[in-house]
C-alpha cells in the first residue's frame, strides 16, 4: 500500500479511539501514531490528519449532518462517522489532495473497517459534500469561511536564529513535505530566520508569513506576544531587534555570574557559539549547563538554575506587553497572546485587548481539550482570532514536530484582516 493509504488507516484507528475514550486518549495519540507507523512520513501524515479533523470537528460534523439526510450523527456507527470526518476534512481543507482520491480512499477504509453497507453509505454522503463544493452552493457559512489564500498552517515555529535547532531551510523543506500551505517563523525578537526562509522559498507554493515573538515582561513573569504579517522594514521594529540582541547578550553574562556563585562554572563563549547567528537566550544557556553535566535534562536546568523562580534567573530588559502590542500594531501587524495556558495570566487579557490585542493562541501542543475550550470562549468573549501552532523548536522539543498543531486557512485569513492598514 502507498504511504498515505497506510497513514489514513492509522488516522482512522486514532480517531476511533478518541471518539470512544475522549480526553483519556488525547495525550496518547501522538505516541500511538509514532509506535504504529513504519516510516516517519506515515507517522507525520497520520498525525496531521488526526489534528486537522480534531481542529475542525464542529464544521466537519455540521457538513456531514447537512449531507446525511435521515441520519442523525449520533446514530451513526463510530467507525463510519470517523471515516466520514476524515473524508470531509480532506475535501474541505486539503486543496493539495484531489477530491476523487479523498472519496475513494474513504470508501476503501469503510469497506475494510466497517460493515457490508459502510462503503455505499460513506460514498453517498461524500458525493453530496463534493457536489456541494463543486457547484459552489453556500447554504451555511463553511464555504464562506474557507480562505482562498491560505490552507492548513502552523503559525508558531522557531529556527536556530532563536532557540530552535533547525535551520530556516530545513523548516521550509519539512513544511512542504508535510503538505502545509503556510507557516509563520516566530523567532524570539528577530526576523533573520524569516528572511532566510523567505529567500530560500522564493517561487515556492509554501507561504511564509512575516512574524516575530516578542518577549515582554510584567512582574512577576514574562508574557510573549506574537506578531503576524508585520512590516519587516519598520524602523521601530528594527530598533527593537537590535536592542533586544544587546540585552540578551548582557543577560547571559549576568546569569552566568550568578551561576558561578552557585558553583556552576559556565564559559559564556560556549553559549554564544551554540546560539551562532541567532539570539542567545535561556534555552542555549540551559543546554550548556546540561552538556557540562550539572543537570540530567534541559528541563532540570530551568527548574534548578535559570527558570523564572530559580536562583540564577535574571529578568530581561524588555518591553511591557502594552509596548509590545503597540509596536506590532505600528509595524502593521496583528498581535497575538502566545500560549496563555502556560503563562497563566488570564486576568490580563481584558487589558491586552484594550491595548490592541487581535488574537489568542487557542491551539497549542500542551493544551487539554478543556484548555482549548476555555480559550475559545475567551476568544469569542473578546472578539479575538483563535490561532495556534506547534511551537516547534527542533531537537530541543522532540515531541512537538512541525504541524503537530495546525489551523485552517480561514483563521489565518481572519488574522490577516486584523492587521492595520490591511
Amino acid at each position: 500500500m502507498r504511504n498515505r493509504t497506510i497513514a489514513r488507516e492509522l488516522a482512522i484507528k486514532a480517531l476511533y479511539q478518541l471518539d470512544l475514550l475522549g480526553d483519556k486518549a488525547e495525550t496518547e495519540i501522538d505516541e500511538f501514531c509514532r509506535q504504529n507507523a513504519e516510516k516517519p512520513d506515515i507517522y507525520k501524515f497520520a498525525l496531521l490528519l488526526v489534528t486537522g479533523c480534531r481542529s475542525h470537528v464542529k464544521e466537519i460534523d455540521e457538513r456531514i449532518s447537512l449531507s446525511a439526510e435521515n441520519w442523525d450523527l449520533h446514530r451513526m456507527a463510530v467507525i463510519d462517522k470517523n471515516i466520514l470526518r476524515l473524508g470531509v476534512y480532506e475535501l474541505l481543507y486539503r486543496d493539495d489532495i484531489p477530491p476523487k482520491v479523498s472519496i475513494n480512499e474513504a470508501i476503501e477504509l469503510a469497506k475494510k473497517f466497517g460493515d457490508k453497507d459502510s462503503g455505499m453509505f460513506v460514498n453517498g454522503i461524500l458525493d453530496k459534500v463534493y457536489n456541494w463544493l463543486k457547484n459552489g452552493k453556500q447554504k451555511d457559512t463553511i464555504q464562506e469561511e474557507k480562505a482562498p489564500d491560505f490552507g492548513i498552517s502552523d503559525l508558531h515555529i522557531h529556527t536556530n536564529f532563536s532557540d530552535g535547532t533547525a535551520t530556516p531551510e530545513e523548516v521550509v523543506d519539512e513544511a512542504i513535505r508535510l503538505g502545509l500551505s503556510a507557516i509563520a517563523i516566530t523567532d524570539h525578537d528577530t526576523i533573520q530566520g524569516f528572511l532566510r526562509a523567505d529567500k530560500y522559498n522564493k517561487g515556492g507554493n509554501l507561504q511564509i508569513i512575516p512574524a516575530i515573538e516578542i518577549s515582554a515582561f510584567l512582574d512577576p513573569s514574562e508574557i510573549h506576544i506574537l506578531g503576524y504579517f508585520i512590516d519587516i522594514h519598520n524602523d521601530a521594529l528594527i530598533g527593537l531587534m537590535k536592542k533586544a540582541r544587546e540585552d540578551r547578550i548582557e543577560r547571559i553574562y549576568k546569569m552566568i555570574e550568578k551561576l558561578h556563585g552557585l558553583q556552576v562554572e559556565i564559559n559564556p563563549v560556549e553559549v554564544f557559539d551554540l546560539a551562532g547567528e541567532g539570539s542567545p537566550g535561556r534555552m542555549h544557556l540551559a543546554e550548556v549547563i546540561w552538556r557540562n553535566g550539572y543537570t540530567s535534562t534541559l528541563v532540570d536546568a530551568f527548574y534548578k538554575y535559570i527558570g523564572d523562580k530559580a536562583p540564577a534567573y535574571v529578568p530581561k530588559k524588555t518591553l511591557t506587553p502594552q509596548e509590545a502590542i503597540e509596536l506590532i500594531r505600528e509595524a502593521k501587524g496583528a498581535p497575538v497572546l502566545a500560549h496563555p495556558g502556560l503563562t497563566q495570566r488570564d486576568n490580563l487579557i481584558e487589558d491586552l485587548v484594550r491595548y490592541g490585542l487581535q488574537g489568542i493562541e487557542v491551539y497549542y501542543p500542551a493544551y487539554t481539550k478543556a484548555t482549548v475550550e476555555k480559550y475559545l470562549k475567551l476568544a469569542k468573549k473578546y472578539d479575538l482570532v483563535a490561532t495556534g501552532g506547534s511551537d516547534f523548536h527542533g531537537k530541543r522539543k522532540v515531541d512537538t514536530p512541525i504541524a503537530k498543531i495546525s489551523i485552517p486557512g480561514n483563521l489565518v485569513k481572519l488574522l490577516k484582516q486584523r492587521c492595520r492598514n490591511n
